[in-house]
């Protein structure tokens, strides 16, 4: 376990669209938190992380605190949730950071709810290898793409995209059966601190380590069971 600080959350943001002379600046009509520091070795720990065998969601939330995210999300908090669609959430440089063995971080509804007035991006894999990353701003998808296959993306600036993406060495030579991925997941988590300025440390993925749960089953509710659809 460790001590959250007021530190460790960052700064508070409004749910309105930011105006308070903060860190976050505009480029265009998107909302940038952070510098363009990250690199992919940053998260060099991530292949001995308990999560990486698993299927996850990484969620990265710029300026709100972990109450501020349940309360986004209508959560209750209960500290003896567990199992199936179970999210921890927790302070991390630059924000919060919210972890969940499912997908919740890349639905519709979860992404467009959390994103309002600041700038969230998730990183997610299934237990099939399928991968997801997506990043939202002001309830607006500003970017989504696979990161095994970072060459097929859907950006709404993709050249700053393309620029990231060969600096963080996820546009690597197709081959149509490769024995070895390059560490996409290490670039899909830098290139989600460039875009919010929060840092995921390898003690946010410690076991019992993210002081906050809560049951996000809500969410994965949907007509006729159909699949809850993705941002």
């Amino acid at each position: 376990m460790y001590d959250e600080t007021e530190e460790d959350c960052g700064h508070r943001l409004p749910a309105d669209p930011v105006t308070d002379g903060t860190n976050h600046r505009s480029e265009g009509s998107v909302i940038v938190a952070g510098e363009r520091a990250a690199t992919t070795d940053v998260y060099g720990w991530w292949s001995q992380s308990p999560w990486a065998p698993a299927a996850f969601c990484l969620t990265f939330i710029a300026g709100l605190a972990p109450e501020e995210v349940l309360n986004r999300l209508g959560l209750i908090e209960d500290p003896e949730q567990e199992g199936p669609a179970t999210v921890e959430v927790g302070c991390a440089p630059g924000g919060s950071i919210m972890v969940e063995h499912g997908h919740a971080g890349i639905l519709r509804e979860v992404v467009h709810t959390l994103s309002r007035g600041t700038s969230i991006a998730s990183v997610e894999r299934n237990v099939n290898y399928h991968s997801h990353f997506v990043h939202a701003v002001d309830g607006d998808v500003i970017e989504r793409l696979d990161p095994m296959y970072a060459h097929w993306s859907d950006s709404t600036d993709p050249e700053r995209l393309k620029r990231d993406l060969e600096e963080l060495g996820m546009l690597w030579d197709l081959d149509p059966d490769p024995d070895i991925f390059p560490p996409y997941i290490e670039g899909a988590l830098a290139l989600a601190e460039r875009r919010t300025g929060v840092r995921l440390e390898p003690r946010h993925l410690q076991p019992g380590a993210l002081p906050h749960r809560a049951s996000i089953a809500r969410y994965y509710a949907s007509p006729a069971d159909a699949f809850p659809e993705l941002a």
